[in-house]
């Protein structure tokens, strides 16, 4: 008779904390971020030369590392494609800027300028739209004032709670930096 009592107290115990067990007990799925090593800036002037600037982060530069300075000429406009590459692995570079296209609507690309006037437009095709319509920034044209010696940040933004493009540039509440790019700039 104890072993029975016992066993359907055993029983009893287990069936209450299965039942009382939640979705919070659970462990989290945790998604893998990218890793970006590398931004680059493809810039393009009116005559269709292409200039390709590329910044790397600082935990990912040899001693060959070059920091990038972008040359642009006054009163100018420009087409820029912003493009994002994991090269963590030299023996296989990633360019990942087509899964960011792909995850549009959590991530977004702002750009400051210090320094310099610069006038941006985002011109993303549908591919860098989010479904509420916001360009992601991937595909931006600058048009360039006068001469100045400054500096551009790019940020890819990831999960941002707020995209805002009242200003062209764009700005975030909330959100995390996935990576930030600083290139200096010389306007001539």
């Amino acid at each position: 008779m104890k072993t029975i009592k016992i066993l359907s107290i055993l029983f009893l115990n287990t069936l209450v904390f299965t039942a009382c067990s939640s979705d919070d007990d659970l462990p989290e799925v945790i998604n893998e971020e990218e890793v970006i090593t590398d931004v680059s800036l493809e810039i393009t002037n009116a005559t269709g030369e292409t200039t390709t600037y590329i910044f790397t982060d600082p935990q990912y530069r040899d001693e060959s590392y070059v920091s990038p300075v972008i040359l642009l000429e006054e009163n100018t406009t420009y087409t820029v494609e912003a493009r994002f590459y994991n090269k963590s692995n030299p023996n296989n570079p990633e360019d990942i800027t087509s899964e960011i296209k792909e995850e549009r609507n959590a991530h977004f690309v702002t750009y400051a300028f210090a320094n310099t006037d610069v006038n941006l437009e985002r011109i993303d095709d549908a591919d860098a739209t989010d479904s509420d319509g916001i360009p992601i920034g991937i595909s931006t044209q600058w048009t360039t004032d006068a001469t100045a010696s400054g500096e551009v940040v790019v940020r890819l933004i990831h999960e941002a709670e707020v995209k805002d493009i009242t200003n062209p540039n764009g700005a975030t509440i909330g959100g995390e930096t996935d990576v930030e790019a600083i290139f200096d700039l010389e306007i001539e």
